[in-house]
C-alpha cells in the first residue's frame, strides 16, 4: 500500500511540475524557483532534524547528557527530541522545561517549503484546468 501511495505522489508531482513549466508568459526565473527551493528546503530540514543529535558533536551537544545547574534552564536529566514533519528539534528536561533548537533553520524550511509547494499547486491547477497545454 505504501508503494502505491509513493507512486501516486510521484505521478501527481510530475504532472504538477509539467503544469508549472507549461504555464505561458511566466519568466524563466519564476519557473526555476521550484528547482532551487526544493534542495534548500531539504538542507534546512536536515539541519533541523539533526540539531539535537548527541552523537554528531558530543562535546558541544545542545542537549547535554549531564544535568545542568539547578535553575539555569531545566532540572534533572535532559533528552533531545526531534520530529520529522513538521520539522522541530528541542531539548526536554525531566521537569517539563523545553528549549527549542534550530529555530532559524526551521523558519528557512517553511519559507523554502512554501516556495516549492505553492508553485507546484499552481502547476497542478494549470494542468487540470488546461490539459492540452502539457502536450505542446
Amino acid at each position: 500500500m505504501t508503494v502505491l501511495l509513493v507512486f501516486a505522489a510521484l505521478v501527481v508531482g510530475q504532472v504538477a511540475l509539467r503544469g508549472w513549466l507549461a504555464r505561458p508568459r511566466l519568466p524563466l526565473l519564476a519557473k526555476s524557483c521550484v528547482f532551487w527551493s526544493a534542495p534548500l528546503a531539504a538542507l534546512a530540514w536536515l539541519a533541523v532534524v539533526t540539531a539535537d543529535d548527541f552523537l554528531l558533536f558530543p562535546e558541544t551537544a545542545p542537549c547535554p547528557r549531564e544535568p545542568m545547574l539547578k535553575g539555569v534552564l531545566g532540572d534533572g536529566a535532559v533528552e533531545g527530541v526531534s520530529t520529522a514533519f513538521p520539522p522541530r528539534a528541542y531539548c526536554r528536561w525531566e521537569d517539563g522545561t523545553t528549549y527549542d533548537l534550530a529555530t532559524g533553520a526551521q523558519a528557512a524550511f517553511w519559507v523554502f517549503f512554501s516556495l516549492t509547494a505553492l508553485p507546484l499547486a499552481a502547476g497542478l491547477w494549470h494542468a487540470l484546468r488546461d490539459p492540452r497545454a502539457l502536450l505542446r
